[in-house]
């Protein structure tokens, strides 16, 4: 199967990706983090913080904040455990336990990994793994290794003034054993989700972060110590105080310009020796994916001379100029503890239930939403990069049923198509998992349909899922702030969506659905995990 029709498979026919018969060896099940053995630890403490609201750093992290952050973007926080029929028979019941972090993953099962370039004073400076399973960090090499990163960014930060780097890798059996090729766009979804809650983290705690998609993929995997065939970086996060202004950029005005140096990987990797360590990662038995292989070897960069020079933004919103326009009402800023979404946070399926929204519920959460977009990346200014949020609404008091979209600039929403849209939307479900005619809202994040392979290549295509991921976690705190809850849908029929909002024309394509609405809390027994 070629590259190109791997992609669009992976969008608009799924089943050619994962078979329906696939059976799942839950026995020989990987475990949903790793773990290394036979290194030097720094052990995080347990009791992290139960308020995130005010907690702002004033120069280094200390310990205690560090744990906090790595806790409130990764950690464990609970154990469920919930019963599911497995027919109609109320008597065929069975458990479903799980342990849950901050943010959602499909299937629970957590393809990423978190690690982090240290440089504080009371540990030693060099490259560390977040152990989730004993809230530790696991030093993987030491040493100052600023200008081997820095060469591996382009020279597009100014890195000797950050307290650390932040890079998030995918393991790709995590959720292919599961998911199968299927778990390609998995991965790079579940990615931006996280990312999405790390840029929460540091706006609420004053640390000046950003997301570079572009770096040299096999030079930071050998800092790393990955092999780059099961486990790959996807996305680069530089954290420094506010104080400093450390983050720089080249497409940040009066910031100074990246270097126009060519710095290859193969030349970084020279600098470097390899080194390998042991861990587990609880299957006996990894099957091999050629294409996933495949696929991620041509999403790399060899040379900081592929990063290439942006596009410059193209308008394209010629269509909508004359559809009719309907004005949203300011609101003001949510106020909410971010602690407490990681606590509450939950994917309601069948636990939606029907409760009308008002105009201003919908405004917050829009323009809670769009602060997804308001985040410094290493893709240029180019508009088209990033997606669009669309959303088709029932018994929004004051709004008309339709499907609309979303335009941030005027706070207003652009109607596409008037009428009730819930019947087509539920006949589209791939999976009798979420019912439509519940919920007030279905969002859907819209993106190009070429996945921006014409402006990055291969890599374009999981630049477009992180986005759309990051998009997703904003949706989902602003409808955490409204008292709603959201389901993230992968299981739809793509052509569908685009019909509802005319966008085949266009060539944009929907992403990823998100319906939002009231839900009754399904009964299952939990317990935190907090220290």
């Amino acid at each position: 199967m070629s590259l190109e029709r791997f992609l669009h498979d992976l969008h608009f026919a799924t089943e050619k990706v994962r078979q329906p018969d696939l059976e799942v060896d839950w026995d020989d099940a990987p475990l949903p983090f790793k773990l290394y053995s036979g290194l030097p630890t720094v052990l995080l403490p347990a009791d992290v913080t139960l308020s995130l609201t005010g907690e702002k750093l004033i120069g280094e992290p200390s310990l205690a904040q560090l744990g906090s952050l790595l806790y409130y973007a990764y950690g464990l926080t609970k154990v469920t455990q919930a019963v599911f029929p497995q027919s109609i028979s109320e008597d065929a019941l069975f458990p479903v336990q799980s342990c849950r972090r901050p943010v959602p993953s499909g299937g629970a099962l957590y393809p990423n990994e978190l690690y982090l370039y240290a440089k504080l004073s009371y540990m030693a400076q060099g490259i560390y793994h977040y152990d989730v399973a004993h809230h530790r960090l696991v030093l993987l090499r030491e040493g100052d290794f600023d200008e081997y990163v820095s060469q591996a960014l382009g020279q597009r930060l100014a890195i000797q003034h950050c307290f650390g780097v932040l890079f998030v890798s995918t393991y790709f059996w995590k959720n292919a054993f599961k998911y199968d090729l299927f778990s390609y766009r998995l991965q790079g979804l579940d990615t931006g989700v996280l990312l999405g809650q790390w840029l929460t983290l540091a706006a609420g705690c004053g640390i000046e972060t950003g997301v570079h998609y572009l770096f040299l993929d096999r030079a930071v995997n050998h800092l790393l110590g990955l092999s780059g065939n099961e486990e790959s970086v996807y996305a680069i996060m530089p954290l420094a105080t506010k104080t400093q202004r450390a983050w720089q950029m080249s497409d940040v005005p009066g910031e100074g310009p990246a270097s126009t140096q060519e710095t290859t990987a193969e030349q970084l990797i020279r600098q470097l020796a390899p080194v390998t360590h042991r861990y587990q990662i609880g299957s006996r038995r990894q099957k091999d994916y050629p294409l996933l292989r495949e696929m991620n070897e041509a999403a790399m960069y060899e040379s900081t001379a592929m990063f290439g020079e942006p596009a410059a933004a193209v308008e394209a919103r010629d269509a909508e100029r004359g559809s009719e326009r309907h004005a949203l009402p300011e609101a003001p800023p949510q106020q909410v503890d971010l602690a407490e979404f990681c606590r509450r946070r939950t994917s309601p399926e069948l636990d939606f239930v029907w409760r009308k929204m008002t105009r201003e519920q919908l405004a917050a959460l829009l323009q809670e939403a769009f602060g997804a977009f308001r985040y410094r990346h290493d893709l240029g200014d180019t508009d088209n990069a990033l997606p669009a949020l669309y959303v088709c609404i029932h018994q929004v008091d004051g709004i008309a049923d339709g499907a609309y979209r979303y335009e941030p600039d005027s706070h207003s929403l652009v109607a596409r198509r008037y009428g009730e849209q819930r019947t087509k939307l539920q006949a589209g479900m791939l999976l009798d998992n979420v019912n439509l005619f519940q919920v007030p809202l279905c969002f859907h994040v819209v993106g190009e349909k070429n996945h921006l392979l014409d402006k990055w290549g291969y890599r374009g295509y999981r630049i477009q899922q992180m986005q759309a991921g990051i998009a997703v976690h904003r949706l989902l705190l602003g409808a955490f702030s409204c008292g709603l809850g959201g389901h993230p849908l992968l299981g739809y029929d793509v052509a569908t969506t685009d019909e509802i909002y005319g966008l085949t024309d266009e060539q944009k394509t929907c992403l990823i659905q998100l319906p939002i609405g009231s839900y009754r809390p399904r009964v299952r027994l939990e317990g935190s995990l907090h220290g």
